[in-house]
């Protein structure tokens, strides 16, 4: 049986997972009335296929897949799991914003796969929008990004939102007061 994949009538199936033959009952179609939270989930999965199958359409991308894959994890499999995965923000150091023009905002942020990108955007005391733009990744490091602030703030004060993505468009928000 070792190698075999495919089905034995209607009463067993082989499939190959990690180099190991497994053989296991056919899958049962069911026949019933989906709720409405079925349909959510059913449509969020074929999203997550259609990203994985995206994904692993591009060489690159594919290869990076594959390069963060678990042993018996296909590239498939392990961008259809970022899918479902949202980055999460670490840390926000605003320790050395003043207000003044070349400040800096630390961002530490992390994903299963790869954080694509950071945005900052800060808002003064009034509430009133100062300054968005991206903060750049640290070299050598995917989990720092660093802001460089563009806009005077006199006064120092106010609110820092800072939203991370991730490759499937996942985002994760935090504000902070300054």
């Amino acid at each position: 049986m070792r190698g075999m994949s495919g089905s034995l009538g209607e009463e067993l199936v082989f499939r190959q997972r990690a180099g190991k033959t497994v053989v296991s009952l056919p899958p049962v179609p069911r026949e019933d009335n989906p709720t409405e939270d079925q349909l959510t989930i059913r449509s969020k999965f074929n999203e997550a296929c259609r990203y994985a199958k995206t994904a692993i359409a591009n060489p690159a991308l594919k290869a990076e897949y594959k390069a963060k894959a678990e042993l018996g994890t296909s590239a498939y499999n392990t961008a259809f799991a970022d899918f479902f995965r949202a980055p999460v923000i670490l840390n926000v150091d605003t320790t050395n914003y003043s207000g003044v023009i070349g400040n800096t905002i630390l961002i530490e942020a992390t994903d299963d796969f790869k954080v694509q990108s950071v945005q900052v955007t800060i808002f003064t005391a009034a509430g009133n929008l100062l300054e968005t733009g991206s903060a750049s990744a640290n070299p050598g490091s995917s989990d720092y990004w660093t802001y460089t602030i563009t806009a005077s703030n006199p006064d120092g004060s106010g609110v820092v939102r800072v939203q991370v993505s991730d490759l499937p468009g996942n985002v994760t928000a935090r504000e902070l007061s300054l």
